[in-house]
């Protein structure tokens, strides 16, 4: 498959999910020009987010959550949702443009325990979770 220009990952509140595969995006394929996160409704940093990243070389701590509406949507090429409620906002959003919406489904990595060890289990396995089938579905990391 062909690198889109500009992606744009798309979740609840853009805390876990989405910016942890806008940063595995970045590193994975960097001639991708735009790589965007954003949520339906704005979260706050996930300092566990950062930690497991920061595991396999992603400096992530930059990042700043954002919203759906933040976004032009004649500007994105490809969006990934990771819930229903995402994926159906941003079919609706991006309606009447080119823009291809995709549906990953995922469940909330931070649902359930409140267990700090058990939670970043939890947080690195949906990283490995995001990162395959960001792999799978984009082909071989381009990334030197």
């Amino acid at each position: 498959m062909a690198l889109p220009n500009s992606i744009l990952f798309v979740c609840q509140m853009n805390m876990v999910r989405s910016p942890i595969a806008e940063g595995l995006m970045r590193k994975l394929y960097p001639s991708v020009e735009r790589v965007e996160s954003c949520g339906l409704a704005q979260g706050d940093k996930e300092q566990m987010v950062e930690t497991i990243m920061a595991e396999i070389g992603i400096d992530v701590s930059d990042h700043e959550p954002t919203v759906l509406q933040d976004y032009k949507p004649e500007n994105i090429d490809v969006v990934i949702a990771f819930t229903p409620q995402a994926f159906h906002a941003a079919q609706s959003y991006f309606e009447g443009n080119d823009t291809e919406v995709l549906n990953w489904p995922l469940p909330d990595p931070g649902a359930g325990s409140l267990d700090v060890r058990a939670m970043m289990d939890s947080y690195r396995a949906m990283r490995d979770l995001i990162k395959n089938r960001i792999s799978r579905h984009f082909g071989p990391s381009d990334a030197k």
